[in-house]
């Protein structure tokens, strides 16, 4: 189907309200259903309640798992003419005390649990948790003012690692984003109608997916984690006919189903993105679920997807020429995608890129290197940036390195990804040690998780006696890459246990 022309994020909300009242907008993770008029009334009240206590183009900041509440301030936040900015629950309060001092807040809002862990934050914000009475009277008794707000307003503000390691604010207006949803509606050729399963957090740019269901006026179900037996029991117990896996995910559903005998009769698409699909694990998939694939190639700066991979590419993929599935698809009608003669790089244009990333040329860096196929498909050879994505999640490797560079017996550190065929990439510390000192792997991944979110912690340690550099005394990245993947290749081969 194709999504009708809507350049606000809460209309995408409101048109469904008008043209199927009674369908279910959200499926709660307790299984508490919500039509989409009384998702469209939440979504209003929630923006007068915002209205009562903010300025336009003031800040409200969310930290929570996924659920119904989260869902609402997607849309309430945006209809009040003011800014959600989203903070990743997974990462240490630290980080996040970083992220909302750098935002600037006015109110934050969340899972008491993770506002608990912030005691500060009361200092500089109003704080309301979910289970707070005034958080559940907003929804109920509070009137939607009507701000004025146009589509290039800013709406959303996400954030991700940057090749120097600090995180980076992205901001999206209400066109950038229903720009992304209109597109993939198009290239993903999404059904209407059906229930959606989203297992990814609400803070990563994935979460888009939802407003691309709501456009398509079919159900979604934000589930707070996933795990493969809770995934299984939602998908039979609400009917779920689509959801979107990293191949991580994938690899632990199939072998808890096959494990387990559980079938899931009413599941028919599957959508992944971050990392290509290996073709055994596709086949594997197919031949146990008969569903169709879809991939995208997107980013936090582009609001969603940008190029898209089909079923029927897919299926020619799994049992015939796999290259295909090394691809990342073909763009929609919105965008534009070249490679920069010379650097190889992956430059895109259009509506959906943050306004802010926007050069002179309209034309935005995505830091990735690639080509176009004879077949006019993006293939994504490599990235400029050194950033880690492992089991879907964006990783600097700077910021890695300047953590373990405290270490007491470490002088010296670099991080770089390796391949793994569960996590797609995963970090690898090469550490060259003090003097008289030889830091333990254990010793080593313990100090960045006591400062780091558990899932940029590294999985494999090397030690060397020094790191290759350049001739500008810049240490050599690529061929610190290529003796670790050797390496671990090596030692798995060696240890096929681990």
């Amino acid at each position: 189907m194709t999504a009708a022309r809507i350049d606000l994020i809460h209309h995408l909300v409101s048109s469904a309200a008008d043209a199927v009242p009674g369908r279910l907008a959200i499926i709660s993770p307790d299984g508490t259903p919500t039509t989409f008029a009384e998702f469209d009334q939440q979504v209003r009240a929630i923006a007068g309640w915002v209205i009562a206590r903010t300025r336009r183009g003031d800040r409200v900041a969310v930290i929570a798992d996924n659920g119904a509440d989260y869902a609402r301030l997607y849309y309430g936040v945006p209809r009040s003419g003011r800014i959600l900015v989203l903070i990743n629950q997974r990462l240490s309060a630290d980080e996040q005390l970083a992220q909302l001092a750098s935002t600037e807040p006015t109110i934050l809002v969340g899972d008491a649990r993770y506002l608990a862990a912030l005691p500060h934050a009361s200092s500089t914000a109003h704080v309301v948790s979910f289970d707070d009475p005034q958080w559940v009277r907003a929804q109920q008794d509070c009137a939607d003012a009507g701000a004025p707000v146009d589509p290039d307003d800013p709406a959303w503000l996400l954030f991700t690692s940057g090749s120097t390691g600090t995180p980076k604010p992205v901001v999206h207006t209400h066109r950038s984003i229903t720009t992304a949803v209109r597109g993939t509606v198009a290239g993903r050729s999404v059904r209407s109608g059906g229930v959606y399963l989203l297992p990814f957090p609400m803070c990563h740019v994935a979460g888009y997916n939802m407003l691309v269901h709501h456009a398509a006026r079919s159900t979604v179900l934000p589930v707070p984690a996933f795990r493969p037996d809770q995934f299984a029991a939602a998908v039979n117990a609400h009917g779920v006919t689509s959801c979107s896996l990293a191949p991580t995910m994938l690899h632990g559903l199939l072998t808890y189903l096959e494990e387990s005998g559980t079938e899931l009769p009413t599941l028919r698409e599957i959508a992944y993105g971050s990392a290509a699909i290996p073709a055994d694990l596709l086949r594997r998939a197919l031949d146990r679920l008969d569903v169709d694939f879809h991939q995208g190639y997107g980013m936090t700066e582009t609001g969603g997807n940008v190029t898209f991979l089909g079923p029927a590419e897919h299926r020619a993929g799994a049992h015939g020429d796999a290259s295909v599935l090394a691809t990342a698809g073909r763009p929609h009608a919105e965008v534009e995608v070249r490679i920069a003669d010379g650097s190889g790089e992956i430059l895109l244009r259009g509506a959906q890129v943050a306004p802010g990333l926007v050069p002179a040329d309209g034309w935005f860096h995505t830091g990735d290197v690639g080509r176009i196929d004879d077949d006019g498909r993006l293939v994504v050879v490599d990235r400029l940036k050194d950033v880690i994505i492992t089991g879907g999640e964006n990783v600097s490797s700077r910021e890695v390195e300047d953590v373990l560079s405290t270490h007491p017996d470490v002088d010296a550190v670099a991080v770089v990804g390796v391949p793994d065929d569960y996590w797609g990439e995963a970090i690898c510390a090469v550490v060259v040690p003090r003097p008289g000192r030889r830091p333990s792997p254990d010793d080593v991944i313990a100090h960045v998780r006591v400062h780091l979110a558990a899932f940029k912690r590294p999985r494999h340690v090397l030690t060397v006696d020094s790191l290759p550099t350049t001739s500008n005394g810049k240490v050599a990245k690529a061929q610190v890459r290529q003796f670790a993947t050797a390496e671990v290749a090596r030692r798995s081969e060696r240890s096929p246990d681990g």
